[in-house]
């Protein structure tokens, strides 16, 4: 009996070492990758000028003014910020985020090997917050790079750089999720990790695990100021097509419509009649743009854009923002039930974003819980169309699809209200307990749509 169980411990023994081994055999192995990378991946200090009346200044002015000569009136402390980036080619451009380089009066790289060179700024984008840089260096090595569409979620990826100035920091984790959208940043579809990315880190290599660079390391969500598992990064397709305009012209010129969009929800989507809950929902079309040139139309929802499916309505940018100026676009678009394909030529996206924003006349309160007034002449001109302004709300329909006090409804149902008449005759030819699109002008966000339940 002791025989027995001994050989059954030896087999046990045996079983779990093995499976050990094999687990562990599964696991990256990231030292090569690490070593391969090594004299790409660079360290970036930058110096800014502050003004001394701050209180960064007075700090700096303490640490580096103490017992020097000159007069104290013409100092200025020098602020020094510090990043990463990567070769990607051998004649000395480096390519790293544009929040490191910002404001810059010196540039410094550091390479692997301890040489430094006194950098250029060939270009920065702030749409992309990329920037390229140049060294008088030759016989660099450069990064290979991949392609971000390849990457997926559970995917290993590292992550290398300098944070808090700790220089050739690597870290590795796994990606979260693709095509991620941040507030304000309307160009870039972020790749998620939960690779450690903390300051310094900004504009190094997110790298696969070929040893392909897929991403440039660029925000951390944090309610700290540290890393808390949550990681974004520029595609690298996207940051080396940037790349490439900064170097051929100085700057990067964009696709444009000239169009305001929102998301489509499930009770649009149905009301519609669509299929699917996808796709950017026109709620505004500027006068002479791209978009009206081409025949698109207010409450029109683009689903897909050169065959690439709007998931979300901050796809629509980014995808039409890569389409170079004068270029057609195929759109595949949701008119009145049906759907429809068409070629829009783009034109080229201003410098500043246009925004249109929105009584002593009739008021009226009806069963939605609204009650409106007509709009002046000098409103009407504010607003750039005709409507009726919503003085105040009630409990009721309207409340709750979201209307508020202030806005402007231009249309229901895809026809004008431009008066509270027209408006309450609208409202009583519709089908009790219908579902319909109520487009309102809103001060400083512009144009938006609402779905509201008619009372039965």
């Amino acid at each position: 009996m002791l025989q027995k169980n001994k050989i059954i411990f030896i087999l046990l023994s045996f079983l779990i070492v093995s499976l050990g081994r094999v687990y562990a055999s599964e696991l990256p192995d990231f030292k090569d990758l690490s070593k391969r990378l090594r004299s790409s991946v660079v360290s970036i200090t930058v110096e800014r000028k502050l003004d001394k009346n701050s209180q960064n200044a007075q700090i700096l002015e303490h640490l580096f003014r103490r017992g020097a000569p000159g007069n104290d009136d013409e100092y200025q402390a020098p602020a020094v910020a510090q990043g990463s980036g990567f070769v990607i080619s051998s004649d000395g451009y480096i390519l790293t985020n544009r929040h490191v380089v910002d404001e810059a009066k010196k540039v410094t790289v550091f390479m692997a090997d301890r040489r430094e060179y006194v950098a250029k700024i060939i270009g920065t984008d702030e749409g992309t917050d990329v920037a390229v840089l140049k060294i008088d260096a030759d016989n660099l090595t450069a990064v290979k790079t991949g392609n971000s569409s390849d990457l997926e979620p559970g995917e290993w990826v590292l992550g290398i750089g300098a944070p808090f100035g700790f220089d050739h920091t690597v870290t590795a984790g796994i990606v979260s999720a693709k095509r991620r959208t941040l507030p304000g940043e309307l160009y870039v579809p972020f790749i998620q990790t939960d690779v450690a990315i903390n300051p310094g880190n900004s504009g190094g290599p997110l790298v696969d695990m070929k040893g392909q660079v897929v991403g440039i390391n660029s925000q951390i969500f944090s309610r700290s100021g540290g890393f808390m598992g949550i990681s974004f990064s520029i595609p690298i397709e996207l940051a080396t097509g940037v790349a490439d305009q900064l170097k051929k012209n100085g700057q990067v010129r964009r696709g444009y419509l000239g169009v305001s969009y929102q998301d489509v929800d499930y009770k649009m989507a149905k009301s519609f009649g669509m299929r699917e809950v996808n796709g950017a929902l026109l709620t505004q079309i500027s006068k002479d743009s791209p978009a009206e040139k081409g025949g698109l139309k207010e409450q029109d929802v683009i689903l897909k854009v050169n065959g690439n499916t709007i998931e979300r309505a901050a796809d629509l940018p980014f995808l039409i923002g890569q389409t170079l100026p004068d270029e057609k676009v195929n759109l595949l678009i949701w008119r009145d039930g049906k759907s429809k394909s068409m070629s829009v030529k783009v034109g080229e996206r201003p410098n500043s974003p246009e925004e249109s924003e929105g009584g002593d006349a009739d008021s009226s309160s009806n069963a939605l819980g609204l009650q409106l007034q007509d709009l002046t002449e000098e409103q009407q001109k504010a607003v750039g169309d005709k409507g009726v302004l919503v003085i105040s709300l009630e409990n009721g329909p309207a409340a709750e699809a979201g209307i508020r006090r202030g806005d402007v409804i231009l249309s229901v149902d895809r026809e004008e209200t431009g008066s509270v008449k027209e408006f309450e005759k609208i409202i009583a030819s519709l089908k009790p307990g219908s579902d319909v699109p109520v487009m309102v002008q809103r001060a400083r966000v512009g144009r938006r749509i609402f779905l509201i339940s008619i009372p039965e």
